[in-house]
């Protein structure tokens, strides 16, 4: 496939083609994934050794984050973005952009001066009674702390993944014999007996003995470890500790003691509140004794009061951390804190290394207390051991129970009469559509219109599981409507999603052939880091 895109890329209509493409990208130029810092701590991921910074993806799903409350109001937003994968699936687009960026610059694609004045002139936020203001412009990128080359650049990058995002439209258009077979199968609908199976039941002959819990229990006691835990006293040791200290006279002052490990003494001759000089001041007294900071640690390995008292830093106790959860806020929300915290030094009762935090400052750890992993007892965890099993249970008894119902409708019984005396609950439902599935449970649907349409009078048997147990179903009757039903207009529709739909499953591949044949490392604990 890949060698397919990029002959196709090469060709003199393609390209004329992918010049015309509509543009949609606008401020996320792919060079500015690299200008978050190259420090590791502060990758998330590597693309053919190029880095995505870990400051820029948070930026990404915080962008994303907006979008979606803009559109769909916070509730729902905050639902969709707390699901399990949405930063993957946002990281995953940022490393698409990187690696369609490098095969458009090895196609040679180009975007045109001209193209690239249309579209900078086309944005409405750069216009002025309607039309494109030039001082408006550069007001707004300065606002930005953007230059307009810097911009230009972005937004040039941009366009170009816009056309390598364009490639799979050359891919041939839908035909109305395809609009009318999706059409006919959209609006097909049937007539079906079904015969309920249900988990609930089963439920006093799904009750689990004492002793299938207790085998349970053995067979899987590793499920019911609990975690370590530890507690650990803590200093945070940033340029804050020098704000109200720094003077004139302050770099220029001797430390207390001798050696590395001593603390400054600093003059107390205040700046300005929020003078910026004052801020870069703390910051270059903070850099100067990081060092002696780290040595006073070292030295002093029994507990964290000396290097408290020599840099006026308050001593805090965590509250118990369980290994491999990082805290809901605080220091220990960053997963290398967490991971400072369970230290072997830490556990054999001496001072942590000074690790950085997000923020740039210096975090430092001793041991109060550290409880083992251990296994919980087994009267603690019998309940939900009884839960698992009973649904186990029951969901094999229902099976069971369906799969006799099923023979016995295949051996010429009516489905109304297998309900057990009521017990099984029977539906028969006329004039069923794939979009309206009249009050059926809750998988039952797609089963149905799975089944081969019956033949010869005889009706087409099935069996399904639901959300709630089993069914068992017959289709009686299926109807097609005429494809001279179709109207021009809705024929027209399908075939533009049918082309739309094609096009985003070829350019996947093309995206998954770019990325299987480059080098591409993902850092997990940095993703989970700056997607809290």
């Amino acid at each position: 496939m890949l060698e397919f895109f990029r002959n196709l890329g090469k060709s003199l209509a393609a390209k004329v083609l992918l010049l015309l493409i509509a543009l949609s990208f606008m401020l996320w130029g792919v060079s500015d994934y690299f200008l978050s810092g190259s420090e590791q701590s502060s990758v998330v991921a590597k693309v053919n050794g190029q880095k995505i910074g870990g400051a820029l993806f948070q930026k990404r799903l915080e962008d994303a984050r907006a979008r979606y409350t803009q559109v769909f109001g916070a509730a729902t937003a905050e639902k969709i973005t707390r699901e399990q994968g949405f930063s993957e699936q946002i990281l995953d687009s940022m490393i698409n952009d990187v690696l369609l960026s490098e095969e458009g610059r090895r196609l040679e694609l180009q975007v045109p001066d001209a193209a690239l004045v249309k579209k900078i002139e086309s944005i409405p936020e750069f216009a002025e009674n309607g039309r494109f203001s030039k001082a408006r412009y550069e007001k707004l990128l300065v606002a930005n702390g953007l230059t307009p080359a810097q911009f230009e650049g972005m937004l040039r990058e941009s366009m170009l993944l816009a056309q390598l995002q364009a490639i799979p439209q050359i891919a041939p258009l839908a035909n109305a014999g395809e609009a009318q077979q999706l059409w006919a199968w959209s609006q097909e609908t049937r007539d079906v007996e079904s015969v309920e199976v249900p988990f609930s039941a089963f439920a006093q002959q799904a009750a689990p003995s004492a002793a299938d819990i207790a085998a349970y229990y053995q067979a899987h006691i590793q499920a019911f470890q609990e975690p370590e835990q530890v507690q650990v006293q803590y200093v945070v040791f940033g340029p804050q500790a020098f704000l109200d200290k720094v003077g004139d006279k302050t770099s220029a002052a001797a430390p207390r003691g001798a050696g590395r490990a001593s603390a400054p003494s600093l003059s107390a001759e205040v700046a300005p509140s929020g003078d910026k000089a004052r801020e870069e001041k703390a910051r270059q007294l903070f850099d100067a004794q990081v060092e002696n900071f780290k040595d006073r640690l070292f030295s002093s390995p029994k507990d964290l009061a000396a290097v408290a008292q020599a840099y006026g830093l308050r001593v805090e106790e965590s509250p118990p951390l369980v290994a491999g959860q990082v805290a809901a806020t605080g220091p220990f929300h960053d997963p290398k804190a967490l991971a400072l915290a369970f230290g072997k030094a830490v556990l054999a009762g001496k001072n942590s290394e000074a690790i950085t935090l997000p923020d740039g400052t210096l975090l430092a750890v001793h041991l109060v207390h550290f409880q083992p992993g251990r296994a919980r007892a087994l009267t603690a965890v019998s309940p939900d051991i009884a839960q698992i099993l009973s649904t186990q249970n029951s969901a094999a008894l229902a099976k069971a129970a369906a799969q006799q119902v099923w023979k016995a409708a295949q051996g010429g019984k009516a489905l109304a009469s297998l309900t057990r005396n009521g017990i099984f609950p029977y539906q028969n439902t006329g004039n069923l559509t794939r979009h309206n599935p009249q009050g059926l449970p809750q998988g039952l649907l797609p089963a149905i219109f799975n089944a081969p349409a019956p033949q010869g009078g005889v009706p087409s048997l099935g069996m399904a599981k639901t959300g709630e147990g089993y069914a068992v179903f017959a289709v009686t009757r299926v109807a097609v409507p005429p494809a001279a039903s179709l109207n021009p207009q809705v024929s027209a529709q399908i075939a533009q999603s049918l082309e739309e739909q094609r096009m985003q499953l070829l350019f996947a591949g093309y995206a998954q052939d770019l990325r299987s044949h480059g080098k591409v490392k993902v850092f997990p604990q940095q993703v989970a880091k700056f997607s809290h």
